[in-house]
């Protein structure tokens, strides 16, 4: 069995809802995995400028440890709206401080596809607002269930993206969408450059990612939302997920999360068949006045080929991890995972979180594939400006499966990075 450190900003399922329970007021409960809580790209954090110091180091059983060190950092700027639109544009760069002389080999998660540092155009978009409807053209930052930025690199993931949201009606949320290109340390090329989504997916065909979607929490304590996503010629993909939060007490709210994502093959089936029928089930009890957060998430997935692996990004299924997730196996499966948070704010430490999460992923045929996962985090925010967040992911797989699959290592990984907010 192994365990792995990580840490969080509350504990490893977050919710957007009431505390304390306000009567007759509602806000979006958007359940999120252990992986979806790191994952989370601040838009406060970067709306002018951050420098970013990072190292991580991996070491599978039979392969030498890789390391690396790294310094970078980003500034954004934006003009003031005009009839409605403004402008933005970001520059990301990394540094590769690791030291060439060092006979281990460099873990290559924080730079480009040779292993160096970079400068990047990350953003420029053109962001017109008029009322309630948003439209967002160009380089951006996205947030929906199947792409999404994952920013536990040095360098989160960027889409080049058309978008329309909605908002005229009070609690639904419409939107469309168009993803043409993909950026950073996940699209699986080369993270410094927007690369189409084609070459991302592992193929040369398809033109992109067309979604739309409709989030409702017009109703007290429940949120809905549903996404269709067309990936052409690959598969069409549908997302759906409802939360709900049940205030119990001034010391105890529970959250219940319920989801099922599907694909299905399509046009020219570039990828093959895409059968996935995933159902998940999360629960979180939420102790704000001591400080306790319990976590329990369940997934399984009925379909022939397995869960959906078509993720630009850390993906949507409510047990992802910090390094294991479902539709990583390539097969049918399930997998459950059980946490705890604790914030030290209640004794009085502000800003010092720490969480602790074990998974277990196996698939449906036995000896195909079973791992185990226990990730520990700690996250200490010194101010509004500075903070350190260091993860620790313990991964080993049981008897009987290195007979089918020798490229499954038993592995542990350790990352720490400290961000400076301007």
């Amino acid at each position: 069995m192994i365990f792995t450190l990580l840490a969080v900003h509350s504990a490893f399922l977050q919710a957007e809802a009431i505390h304390p329970h306000e009567e007759g007021n509602n806000t979006a409960i958007k359940i999120k995995s252990v992986r979806g809580v790191l994952g989370t790209n601040d838009p406060i954090a970067h709306t002018r400028a951050q420098i970013r110091a990072g190292y991580i180091t991996l070491k599978e059983d039979n392969s030498p440890r890789s390391n690396a060190y790294a310094l970078g950092g980003h500034v954004h700027f934006d003009t003031k709206r005009w009839y409605g639109i403004e402008l933005g544009v970001s520059a990301y760069t990394v540094l590769n401080l690791t030291n060439t002389q060092n006979p281990s080999p460099l873990h290559e998660d924080f730079f480009d596809a040779d292993g160096d540092s970079f400068i990047q155009l990350t953003e420029a978009y053109l962001d017109g607002k008029w009322g309630e409807t948003e439209l967002k053209l160009g380089r951006q930052i996205l947030d929906t269930p199947h792409a999404d930025s994952d920013d536990i690199r040095m360098i989160s993931n960027y889409f080049e993206a058309y978008t329309l949201t909605n908002n005229d009606i009070n609690g639904l949320t419409l939107s469309l969408g168009y993803i043409s290109k993909m950026a950073g340390w996940e699209n699986g090329v080369d993270a410094k450059k927007f690369v189409d989504i084609a070459k991302v997916l592992g193929t040369d065909a398809t033109d992109g990612v067309y979604f739309t979607s409709a989030s409702y929490d017009g109703i007290k304590d429940l949120s809905f939302s549903l996404w269709y996503y067309h990936f052409t010629d690959i598969a069409d993909v549908l997302y759906t997920e409802l939360g709900y939060e049940a205030y119990v007490s001034s010391m105890l709210d529970i959250i219940i999360g319920l989801q099922y994502d599907t694909s299905k093959e399509t046009g020219s089936a570039l990828l093959q068949q895409q059968d996935a029928n995933t159902y998940g089930i999360s629960a979180e009890f939420v102790s704000e006045e001591i400080g306790i957060h319990i976590l329990t998430a369940y997934n399984k997935d009925t379909g022939e080929t397995g869960a959906s692996s078509l993720n630009l990004g850390g993906g949507a299924l409510f047990t992802s991890m910090e390094d294991q997730t479902l539709d990583a196996m390539g097969m049918a499966g399930e997998a459950w995972i059980l946490g705890a948070g604790y914030h030290f704010s209640a004794i009085g430490i502000d800003g010092l979180n720490l969480g602790l999460a074990l998974g277990s992923f196996k698939s449906a045929q036995n000896n195909e594939y079973e791992s185990k996962e226990l990730d520990v985090v700690l996250e200490y925010s010194f101010n509004t400006f500075i903070s350190l967040t260091a993860a620790y992911a313990d991964v080993t797989f049981y008897a009987g499966i290195d007979d089918n699959n020798q490229a499954l290592q038993n592995y542990n990984q350790f990352r720490i990075i400290g961000n400076y907010n301007f």
